[in-house]
């Protein structure tokens, strides 16, 4: 990513898109100083970016692209940083790791459960 760039449009796969998963292009983004523009049809978008860096259509882009031009190096541009920076904590390995804990004891307890039923 250059050292320019003011943002970037975070364009996934159809089937990441339906289920919230995101790539690894907002992490390159973000920690470059890159606002990531995200796509609507996105599950759950707002756990990615903040409302206003969500798009739905290529003009609302470039729309977007022109406003973020006009804050570029301002104050507002920096707490849209922060904001985004913020929103990495979701995929911090501690969170990750209390998520699967939280599955293998669901799928081990139902299994236990299913064990002492026979």
């Amino acid at each position: 990513m250059s050292a320019e760039a003011l943002a970037t449009v975070l364009l996934l796969p159809e089937r990441y898109a339906a289920v919230g998963q995101m790539t690894q292009r907002i992490f390159e983004a973000v920690l470059a100083g890159c606002l990531p523009l995200a796509p609507a049809d996105i599950q759950h978008v707002e756990r990615f970016v903040p409302e206003e860096l969500v798009v739905q259509s290529g003009g609302q882009v470039i729309q977007r692209i022109t406003d973020l031009q006009k804050i570029a190096g301002s104050q507002r541009h920096a707490e849209l940083i922060a904001a985004c920076l913020g929103r990495l904590e979701l995929f911090r390995l501690s969170r990750q790791v209390d998520a699967l804990e939280t599955v293998l004891a669901t799928v081990t307890g139902a299994a236990e459960e299913q064990r002492g039923a026979a």
